[in-house]
């Protein structure tokens, strides 16, 4: 295959990813944008640990929830319960300096979930009360105490929901980058079109090889 043939190749693989990929990016955006799809607040979470109000919980480390670093959703049974009356105190582990960090976890509301979440195993009701994400101290949280006006139980889940702010941006990276792929399969269409309008270019030898030349009388005429 030569170098023509091959260019010609990836212009008409760009075509194909151009015009089926570009609109499924679109697609993707406008599900992000509008809140909806595989963007839609979900009803379902996978709790990691449970604990008593009153009670410390280790939220990292062995002999914990196994939490990984990063924020992380605080849920309360039963799902009547109202988000403005919990109130949760964290603190770090013991440095080995003696030195052990707490606070009050600063409430950031819930994003990208419903008012009610299930438990994808027990298949309890919780009612989302915060999260931890951006709040004060949410990078340090080994050990955390909540406290709520009728909770019954508390529980933690790495499940938390894509906040609107995240959510925008992926719908407007999805849209630069679907107008992107689709602008470049319409330039590869329309470079194979310009290919299909030139003409064909006219062999040298339209009628045949010409043969060896002819000789007439004159002074170049082979002797006999």
């Amino acid at each position: 295959m030569n170098l023509r043939a091959r260019f010609r190749t990836v212009v008409a693989m760009w075509i194909f990813v151009g015009l089926i990929g570009g609109p499924f990016m679109l697609l993707i955006a406008a599900a992000a944008l509008t809140a909806s799809g595989p963007f839609a607040p979900h009803s379902t979470v996978s709790v990691d640990a449970q604990f008593s109000p009153g009670e410390e919980i280790k939220v990292r480390g062995k002999d914990g929830a196994s939490l990984r670093p990063g924020e992380f959703m605080i849920l309360a049974h039963p799902s009547t319960t109202d988000p403005a009356a919990v109130t949760c105190q964290w603190k770090s582990r013991v440095f080995t300096t003696g030195e052990q960090r707490s606070g009050t976890v600063e409430p950031v509301p819930v994003e990208g979930v419903e008012r009610v979440v299930t438990d994808t195993r027990s298949g309890v009701e919780y009612r989302p009360a915060m999260t931890t994400a951006r709040g004060t101290g949410w990078m340090e949280i080994d050990h955390l105490t909540c406290v709520g006006n009728g909770v019954e139980q508390f529980a933690v889940t790495e499940d938390s929901g894509m906040s609107a702010m995240a959510r925008t941006s992926a719908g407007v990276a999805a849209v630069l980058f679907g107008l992107l792929v689709t602008g470049l399969g319409f330039g590869a269409l329309k470079l194979t079109r310009h290919w299909a309008r030139q003409p064909a270019v006219p062999s040298p030898h339209l009628y045949g090889h010409p043969g060896p030349p002819a000789y007439g009388p004159g002074p170049h005429t082979p002797r006999r």
